[in-house]
């Protein structure tokens, strides 16, 4: 029986062979995209050289060959393939986008890459991302199996398998969490008293920012975003309607979507009404019109406010244990305590209570004191 053709996009056994000393070379049939096998070859100052050189073309060949998706092609093939078609062109937030890039490259592809398609069992997609969960943590373990599912159902619809082996592995278990930790009113007041008394925080409007994000709870990028255009100082409402985000292609710029994709108006306290008409004043609205620019009236970084805030706690160490997410927790907090866990989830922009209720709201010292509802088992 004549021998059967290999998949388009593989290649058949290599062979290295010592042209003549110091000369090495390596040479493979390979089935193009046109379903022509050629013989490929590279060469190497010995014959594992060879032979690496030709497996780097050999990979670099069969992405070429099209968006031809079988059973014999490679994790590498598909996870670029799944990248360019259903991540790139996307709705997905930039920040996402950059995430799942960068767990393929630098984890599924080194992790997997070689493997084909047909040799991806459950079991051996499973124990890798346990291995992957004790090496690179579980935040990022969940993050490469949501990428691998997003893989595999895409090799399933293309035909090159009949289910998607990531069905059934086993989700990442969540490292033991610690409690959530908020500012009690009286530590707010103290906070917003010591910022104002830090020369180099009030040198970067510091206490004005930190006042925006507890009079609303919204993120750090979201309050970085904020133009004066989106605030009604009359009727106290301000708007976020983007945030700023890095890309490593675009570099930094203004996302016209907050995190939750809507536009948002919140109400501001009094306090915060007066400490923007001040700020107004200091900052007028520059070229972007932004409430916060940087030194040089643009955007301003998130990772820039985060080194200066913790330049901040450096040089006053009872807040050290405070990030710019702690004031997102102590508005959650404070809502839950005197308007309920709905507000509290409605004002951080949240779709249900869930995430609010376990991420952002710190459990209270004692329980609300029932022991008059439980007096009658006394009777």
């Amino acid at each position: 029986m004549p021998r059967p053709p290999l998949e388009v996009g593989t290649w058949g056994t290599i062979k290295r062979t010592e042209v003549e000393t110091g000369r090495h070379v390596a040479r493979a049939r390979f089935r193009d995209v046109d379903g022509r096998t050629r013989q490929v070859e590279a060469w190497g100052k010995s014959g594992a050289a060879a032979e690496r050189a030709l497996k780097k073309a050999l990979q670099t060949r069969a992405l070429a060959a099209g968006d031809t998706i079988t059973a014999a092609t490679r994790v590498l093939a598909l996870a670029d393939y799944w990248l360019r078609t259903k991540v790139d062109g996307s709705a997905l937030a930039v920040n996402t986008k950059y995430r799942y890039r960068w767990v393929t490259e630098k984890a599924v592809v080194p992790g997997l890459g070689g493997l084909l398609l047909r040799e991806c069992s459950t079991a051996r997609l499973d124990a890798w991302v346990k291995r992957y969960a004790a090496d690179g943590g579980p935040g990022n373990a969940r993050l490469a199996r949501t990428c691998l599912q997003g893989m595999f159902s895409l090799a399933v619809r293309e035909g090159a398998l009949t289910a998607n082996p990531m069905r059934e592995v086993e989700v990442v278990a969540t490292s033991e969490t610690t409690d959530v930790r908020a500012l009690s009113v009286r530590e707010v007041v103290e906070l917003r008293a010591c910022l104002r008394a830090d020369a180099a925080a009030v040198s970067v409007h510091l206490p004005e920012l930190v006042d925006v994000m507890l009079a609303t709870g919204c993120r750090i990028g979201e309050a970085l975003a904020l133009r004066w255009a989106e605030v009604d100082l009359v009727a106290g409402v301000v708007r976020l309607t983007g945030t700023v985000v890095r890309d490593p292609k675009e570099g930094l710029f203004r996302q016209d979507t907050t995190k939750g994709k809507k536009t948002t108006a919140l109400w501001l306290p009094v306090w915060c009404v007066e400490v923007l008409e001040k700020h107004l004043v200091t900052v007028p609205a520059g070229p972007l019109g932004l409430v916060f620019p940087s030194a040089a009236d643009g955007l301003r970084e998130v990772s820039t406010v985060e080194k200066q805030w913790r330049a901040f706690r450096k040089r006053n160490p009872q807040w050290s244990w405070i990030t710019p997410k702690t004031f997102r927790k102590t508005v959650a907090t404070e809502l839950v305590r005197k308007a309920g866990l709905a507000a509290a989830g409605e004002q951080l922009t949240h779709t249900g209570t869930a995430v609010t209720a376990k991420h952002y709201v710190a459990r209270p010292e004692a329980a609300t004191d029932h022991s008059r509802l439980l007096e009658a088992f006394g009777a």
